[in-house]
């Protein structure tokens, strides 16, 4: 084996950063941040001003990063109890029918189409259509809660909607179709339905209980 000389070993080259440089340390971890603080210490002189405020300050950001941590699991560990609670009370969902919103009729699929009007309205005017093009046309009296349009008349596709009153066009009214939970579930975080016409839906596309306004 050949004597290796010190004198021949080069250092590693040092990284040059710019003067306003900022080092992530919220995206280390505790011990990755201990390994790089324990090997600076060996440069450092605990006898200079300098040395000794940059250890503290090296402290400081140790004990943000422990903290920050522990906080990320306190909260990783509430959104899974959060979501398995969450799941348990959603089961009770299975068979029963809700009104979800969406933004297009879509025929294929079939189910009832209703609109959740926030208020009593007189001569509104929901014109459908395929595209850009217009196929039908209806002047509804539409009645503060759910009220069920006609689309038995439309050809099996997919149709977007616009409801107009005095003229403009108002966003106010939401579209919704009616359909039964046959099965729940968590995805990303988000409660999850399974629906009857093999549509899926999120807990937060729930507008209305049931299908129909009670009397």
């Amino acid at each position: 084996m050949n004597d290796i000389s010190p004198y021949n070993i080069k250092p590693p080259e040092p990284k040059v950063v710019k003067g306003d440089y900022v080092q992530s340390f919220d995206k280390l971890s505790s011990n990755e941040f201990m390994r790089i603080y324990l090997e600076t210490m060996r440069y450092q002189d605990p006898f200079k001003d300098n040395d000794l405020s940059k250890m503290l300050e090296d402290m400081v950001r140790l004990n943000q990063i422990r903290f920050f941590n522990d906080v990320q699991s306190f909260i990783n560990g509430i959104s899974g109890w959060f979501n398995q609670m969450t799941f348990i009370n959603s089961v009770s969902l299975i068979g029963r029918s809700f009104v979800f919103a969406t933004d297009t009729i879509d025929t294929v699929k079939g189910g009832k189409y209703y609109l959740l009007s926030p208020e009593d309205m007189e001569g509104v005017k929901v014109e459908i259509y395929d595209a850009d093009t217009k196929v039908k046309e209806m002047e509804l009296d539409l009645s503060k809660g759910l009220n069920e349009i006609d689309i038995s008349d439309l050809p099996k596709g997919q149709y977007t909607i616009k409801i107009v009153k005095d003229g403009l066009e108002i966003d106010f009214v939401t579209l919704g179709y009616e359909d039964t939970i046959t099965s729940v579930g968590i995805i990303n975080g988000e409660l999850t339905f399974d629906l009857e016409s093999g549509r899926q839906a999120t807990a937060s596309q729930i507008i209305y209980a049931g299908g129909k306004k009670d009397a």
